[in-house]
């Protein structure tokens, strides 16, 4: 059996898995997210080819070359994304992450503030979504990249539908949400009492001898901002090599 330092419920959850995971020597930890660039660029203007031989215009003659303006230039939306809260809840279910365009913003919290950061984060990120006027799309994601004694680095990312020819301020990037095959784990309630659903991820991984990249990623069903913490549904992902 393995010994979990009594440390705080939040972290034995966390490193459980993490030190679960580093026993059946997984590889170093592999993203699957890639950068996407959801700025939209002005189309080229080409200039007319000269004449071989043609002499100086006049000014009378000379046309200025037609102007884009950036703000018109529109992309295709992403089509709305179905109520997360339809899905049916999961255990171990066997499923492929698809891409989707977020607004991410990389953030580190402690322990003792773990829900208070991840949902002051989410709501960050918000602002920026509305000041470049884009519509949120489908549940968020918080994706973990490290943990240690004290607290952990994680991502956050809220899936948008829109265009903009703005860049995202205040450490807001476009990035897209992971993508791959992975295995999905419901989990219903507080955010401090998810023990038991990562005790089971680790004990499935082990018996099934299953090859997980050492990244996981909780996608909020239900709103974290406005959802009671007793009432929270999270999807664990857990990407798969």
């Amino acid at each position: 059996m393995m010994v979990i330092s009594p440390f705080r419920a939040l972290p034995r959850r966390l490193l459980h898995l993490l030190a679960l995971l580093a026993v059946l020597a997984l590889p170093a930890p592999l993203r699957a997210q890639a950068a996407t660039e959801a700025a939209p660029s002005a189309p080229g203007i080409t200039a007319p080819d000269a004449a071989p031989d043609s002499s100086p215009l006049d000014e009378d003659d000379m046309i200025a070359p037609p102007m884009v303006d950036p703000r018109s230039v529109e992309t295709q939306n992403v089509a709305p994304a179905p109520d997360p809260l339809t899905r049916p809840d999961g255990f171990g279910d066997p499923a492929v992450m698809q891409p989707v365009p977020v607004l991410m913003k990389k953030a580190r919290a402690t322990w003792d503030d773990a829900f208070t950061t991840i949902v002051a984060t989410l709501k960050q990120i918000d602002a920026e979504m509305a000041r470049l006027k884009l519509k949120p799309n489908g549940a968020s994601f918080i994706i973990y990249t490290s943990t240690d004694d004290l607290g952990f680095d994680f991502e956050a990312a809220v899936p948008f539908e829109g265009a903009t020819a703005e860049k995202p301020q205040n450490e807001v990037m476009f990035s897209a949400s992971p993508a791959g095959k992975a295995l999905r784990f419901t989990h219903r309630g507080p955010y401090d009492a998810m023990d038991p659903t990562y005790e089971q991820i680790a004990n499935l991984l082990d018996a099934k001898d299953l090859e997980a990249q050492d990244v996981y990623v909780e996608e909020y069903r239900s709103d974290p901002r406005t959802t009671p913490e007793d009432d929270l549904v999270i999807d664990i992902w857990v990407p798969l090599k």
